[in-house]
């Protein structure tokens, strides 16, 4: 299931604010690092929905605005970048 990134769980020290053991602190940094690649591989129009939401918090209509389409491909957009990102996420998570 997607998880919406925020990018206060990514600040500094890359660990998620929830982790309290050297195992999960492992396997969090594992899966941020897996979830920026995979990120950084999207083809651009991708990258740009999701990044624009997830991490800078716009609106679909704003985003919309931004990549000068309609609302609708930006939600189609940022689908398939999180279906994306789901299918590296999952093999981990299922460990």
């Amino acid at each position: 299931m997607w998880m919406p990134l925020k990018a206060e769980n990514f600040e500094s020290g890359g660990a998620l604010k929830e982790i309290s053991n050297p195992e999960n602190l492992m396997l969090s940094e594992e899966l941020r690092q897996i979830v920026f690649r995979t990120i950084e591989s999207l083809p651009e129009d991708l990258r740009m929905a999701i990044t624009l939401r997830e991490l800078d918090g716009l609106s679909y209509e704003e985003i919309a605005a931004i990549m000068d389409c309609p609302v609708g491909t930006v939600r189609s957009r940022i689908f398939r970048a999180r279906e994306a990102i789901d299918n590296k996420v999952q093999p981990l998570i299922r460990r």
